[in-house]
């Protein structure tokens, strides 16, 4: 009859994420590495899922995401791709790593 919750859901926090938490992750995965993304929240002090820390700091915190817009050498990059594979994405990112 439907799924069981893999942990407990009320009380956490939904919506916009605040600088005190960001901070609070990213001190924590700076500590800690990144990990068990199910008991980060919890060791971290957070009222988040464990998802919606690991999406936070892979989308948004993490050093290495690149922001911005695209240099003239990756914009041909892809045009030059996409007209070898078309629109087969995931092709092209292999591809080119």
């Amino acid at each position: 009859m439907g799924r069981n919750s893999c942990g407990l859901k009320e009380g956490l926090n939904k919506g916009a994420w605040t600088t005190a938490e960001d901070n609070l992750l990213t001190a924590f995965i700076n500590i800690h590495g990144e990990g068990k993304w199910t008991t980060v929240p919890y060791k971290a002090g957070l009222k988040r899922s464990g998802k919606s820390c690991r999406l936070r700091w892979l989308n948004y915190l993490r050093p290495n995401v690149k922001r911005g817009n695209f240099c003239e050498e990756e914009d041909d990059l892809i045009i030059r791709l996409h007209k070898l594979l078309g629109n087969r994405l995931a092709l092209s990112c292999t591809v080119h790593m």
